[in-house]
């Protein structure tokens, strides 16, 4: 993290640098891999994001609109239960400690960050757009492959 914010500068611009290569990132769920290091970058749409772990991973959900944190969570994770994902790409953890940040951050930047424990292996991120008449989401789902 303090390399990417490090090489990021306070000026990240979408046409050149690190910043560029996350923005490269055109699906719900990509990979990029700066210095050789894998890191996922979720693309589409800026949204505030929410981490919701469980015993085989997790859900990261983008709030795009609801009425509340507690009805967008409910309905990510009732539409998660389908089995109709738009895109899936997998990914090998080799950490054990992530962090949730937002690409364009800088020194002193205190937008909020998550702490994401992990145990290391190969994972499955699945992604999808979905609404209602009161929610609209980008659900993606992190699944320990085993």
């Amino acid at each position: 993290m303090p390399r990417w914010i490090g090489e990021l500068g306070n000026e990240p611009t979408p046409d050149a640098g690190l910043y560029a290569l996350a923005c490269s990132v055109d699906d719900y769920c990509g990979i990029i891999q700066p210095w050789g290091t894998p890191i996922i970058v979720f693309g589409d749409d800026p949204s505030d994001m929410y981490w919701s772990p469980d015993k085989d991973g997790g859900l990261f959900v983008r709030w795009v609109g609801a009425g509340s944190l507690e009805q967008l969570i409910a309905f990510a994770r009732a539409i998660s239960e389908m089995d109709d994902w738009a895109e899936r790409i997998e990914w090998d953890a080799q950490s054990t400690d992530y962090t949730l940040m937002d690409t364009c951050t800088f020194v002193g930047d205190t937008a909020p960050r998550v702490a994401i424990t992990l145990p290391s292996g190969r994972y499955i991120i699945k992604s999808k757009y979905a609404e209602s008449d009161s929610v609209m989401t980008i659900v993606q789902r992190l699944e320990y492959a085993r």
